[in-house]
């Protein structure tokens, strides 16, 4: 309720300041640029509030297929990296042919989210990188960044439900759900995801499930 009364309270304070300041076209669409971006976030916290609310209950039917996993990491890594209009260099070492039996709803959402993870806590001028490899029977896919890192206290922490480390972090934290669908979509494959990192040293996530043929 905190998260979504957040963004419901800038809402109503840009229409209240609107309404009583706001004196000409620039001023109305400033107040309208504030709206509109706290309203996407509203937005995005309840599709991920439905998400995981539908994989507690099993009412998400998961569509499981043959797909190619390195096409999806190739296209899911460029559209996250253009969505996010950061000056951080993302570079890719993606293995071609690797498939997988997945949904691919939700595996794009798990790779989106470890890349937009990586770009939010590395600065501008950083370097994210994302790598998929096969080892042996299965596909092992990376993303890393030289970011702030976090810290060892931190680490069991990071996949619980709202949870979100210190603001001296010094980015935007988010809802606090983005790793905890990572690690619900990775069990839900029957994979696992882990991580290893330090402050100052960046953080590097991997998530390994069963390759096919």
């Amino acid at each position: 309720s905190h998260e979504l009364r957040t963004p419901t309270a800038v809402i109503l304070a840009e229409c209240e300041y609107a309404k009583q300041n706001a004196k000409s076209a620039e001023d109305y669409a400033e107040s309208i640029e504030v709206i509109e971006r706290q309203a996407k976030r509203m937005s995005e916290l309840i599709t991920k509030l439905l998400s995981i609310t539908r994989m507690d209950q099993g009412t998400h039917q998961a569509a499981f297929e043959r797909a190619n996993f390195s096409e999806l990491a190739e296209i899911v890594t460029d559209e996250t990296a253009l969505a996010s209009g950061k000056a951080v260099e993302v570079k890719k070492d993606i293995e071609d042919g690797i498939y997988a039996n997945i949904d691919v709803g939700l595996m794009t959402r798990l790779v989106q989210n470890l890349v937009e993870n990586a770009i939010k806590y590395t600065p501008e001028g950083g370097h994210v990188a994302v790598t998929l490899r096969r080892d042996g029977g299965e596909l092992a896919l990376s993303v890393a960044d030289d970011g702030i890192g976090i810290a060892k206290k931190d680490l069991p922490h990071i996949y619980d439900r709202f949870w979100q480390a210190d603001a001296s972090r010094g980015a935007d934290r988010g809802s606090g759900l983005g790793l905890s669908m990572v690690k619900q979509i990775a069990e839900a494959h029957g994979g696992s995801i882990s991580v290893k990192s330090a402050p100052g040293k960046g953080s590097t996530f991997t998530y390994r499930m069963a390759a096919g043929n």
